[in-house]
């Protein structure tokens, strides 16, 4: 079986693509930061050049015309090499581990980087910009400043970077069906996991073992196995030795990262015999899941799709315990922009994949999420999941 893989033309693609934006909205050179913080850190350098850093930050710059250039640490640089599909990597002093010495390597200075990027635009550099600027860390703003560099905001640019990357290639297309299909997998190896007498870790281990033998490269979350109460009650929780017991509510959430890309599902189960207000709340998670899925179609507004979830929780008397706006786009983070919520003026476009996450937590019993993935093509909407969207109870 082969798998699929997002080939290297179109990173290139990518490239100019963000280049014609920039050229677009008046951009001479944008940056792209990247670090190891598992959830987001490599969201944006990971679709510019397949570049995942770790250890090292990194720091991906897209000169209005020419090539790609990197700033990172020195033990990165092979790493870059080995695994980018795009880039000239630089080594750059203020990038490397402290009290360090890379005598193998030559680095140079920042500013000497950001005098290769004045080369590679072959004129004055004047508008400068930061994708995921919030996210750029405070000691960068400051290299950025001494360079000589002004940082401009646009808003304009942001939404029309995030409509290139809503609507997904033919490649990433299968990159994420697939995603899906070892999210799947993993859940299944869950749930026959679980039985009284099961730690949270043990069942972890064998989502997390399956997933892998798929091809999994790790996950865009850590694997969520929470049983109880205690466990099931915050939004995040970490798999513990809590142990499985009759009547328990076990929560399943699963999201493993392939090509740095994502799927994910999240089910919750029900250990035996169910308490009321549990069954009511599964049970009202599901209709709400499944009326923002009757909303999915080129050209749906994102208010419309949250807000008819939303409804149905409202009906169900259970809109105090949605605790968060669950639906999003899915790449290469998890959690993707754009996010839908009963504000939310998106429109559709093809190719494009929605999680549909109905959150209910912080209750008296505990918590629990219902998340389904979904592709909206031109021809059809399609749930990436084959098994029911339906109660379940072992």
């Amino acid at each position: 079986m082969i798998l699929p893989t997002i080939p290297t033309a179109e990173y290139n693609t990518r490239k100019v693509s963000i280049q014609n934006l920039m050229n677009e909205f008046g951009f001479d050179i944008l940056f792209f930061y990247g670090d190891d913080r598992a959830v987001f850190g490599a969201n944006h350098t990971r679709w510019i050049a397949n570049y995942a850093p770790h250890f090292e930050p990194v720091l991906i710059a897209v000169p209005k015309v020419g090539d790609i250039h990197a700033a990172t640490g020195a033990e990165s640089e092979t790493f870059f090499n080995n695994t980018a599909k795009i880039g000239t990597v630089h080594v750059v002093d203020e990038f490397n581990m402290p009290e360090e010495e890379y005598p193998y390597t030559k680095s140079k200075s920042f500013k000497d980087f950001c005098d290769t990027l004045n080369d590679e635009v072959g004129g004055p550099v004047v508008n400068v910009g930061v994708v995921g600027e919030s996210s750029t860390p405070v000691w960068l703003h400051s290299l950025l400043s001494e360079a000589g560099y002004v940082i401009e905001i646009s808003e304009a640019f942001e939404i029309a970077y995030r409509l290139l990357r809503a609507s997904k290639s033919d490649a990433e297309v299968e990159v994420l069906k697939y995603g899906f299909e070892i999210a799947e997998a993993g859940f299944d190896a869950g749930l026959t996991a679980l039985k009284e007498g099961v730690s949270e870790r043990d069942v972890a281990a064998e989502i997390e073992y399956t997933m892998r033998k798929m091809g999994s490269e790790g996950s865009g979350i850590d694997t969520i196995v929470g049983f109880g109460k205690t466990n099931t009650y915050p939004i995040l929780t970490r798999t513990t030795h809590n142990k499985l017991k009759s009547r328990d509510l076990a929560l399943l959430t699963i999201a493993p990262r392939y090509e740095g890309y994502h799927g994910v599902i999240a089910r919750p189960i029900v250990i035996g015999e169910p308490y009321l207000e549990v069954k009511k709340a599964i049970e009202g998670a599901i209709k709400a899941s499944e009326a923002s899925a009757e909303q999915l179609k080129i050209g749906a507004r994102g208010s419309d799709i949250s807000g008819a979830g939303l409804e149905v929780l409202k009906k169900a008397g259970l809109v105090n315990l949605c605790v968060y706006s669950g639906i999003h786009s899915v790449g290469t983070s998890e959690f993707e922009p754009p996010i839908l919520t009963s504000k939310s003026d998106f429109i559709v476009p093809k190719n494009f994949f929605v999680s549909i996450d109905v959150p209910l937590f912080f209750a008296s019993w505990g918590g629990l999420r219902v998340e389904t993935g979904y592709l909206v093509t031109e021809e059809s909407v399609v749930r990436l999941c084959s098994s029911p969207l339906s109660y379940l109870e072992i």
